[in-house]
């Protein structure tokens, strides 16, 4: 995460937090990440330089306007002005940091061949919170190479119960044997 990044998502963190608004801000800037994340040629669109600020902000506003808060969507079109929207993703996700770091959120980010079902999205965030004594935030991320199984890290801890590991495991147990 660079500098750029973090100047940008501090900006709106504290205009966020001076407004007593960070639930609604953080909501907006996750729903508008998604969006930016899954559609590759919006993304593209308002990054590139040969299309004018002004386009993109025309853009944007047929978009997003009414469908986030009015500072987001300033705060974008501000983003676009300093020809900074190729790194929105980043900004996004020091915003999270801050937020997550203001209300005391531990990341867990969930390793998984397939996504997890809503219900035990919720099963195993309450686990979480329950072993750590934290709030935790779930971030599922796609790992076709665990084979099974899952595999959770939060800060610098891991919980492996990943197919891979397992196999892993089983197999340096096999190579200790003497025979």
């Amino acid at each position: 995460m660079g500098q750029v990044g973090n100047v940008y998502a501090s900006a709106i963190f504290e205009l966020a937090k001076e407004e007593n608004r960070l639930e609604e801000l953080n909501d907006d800037m996750k729903a508008l990440y998604e969006i930016f994340k899954s559609e590759n040629d919006l993304a593209n669109i308002l990054e590139t330089p040969v299309i004018s600020p002004k386009e993109k902000k025309e853009l944007l506003e047929k978009l997003f306007k009414g469908k986030v808060c009015e500072d987001i969507f300033n705060f974008m079109k501000l983003i676009v002005d300093k020809g900074r929207m190729n790194s929105f993703r980043a900004i996004c996700e020091a915003f999270f940091e801050l937020y997550r770091e203001d209300l005391n959120i531990l990341l867990a980010e969930v390793y998984t061949i397939e996504e997890l079902d809503e219900d035990l999205k919720v099963e195993l965030t309450r686990k979480l919170s329950e072993l750590t004594g934290s709030k935790i935030e779930i971030k599922q991320i796609i790992d076709d190479t665990l084979l099974g199984g899952i595999r959770i890290k939060i800060g610098s801890h891991i919980i492996d119960s990943s197919v891979i590991f397992k196999l892993n495991k089983l197999g340096d147990s096999l190579r200790e044997v003497s025979l």
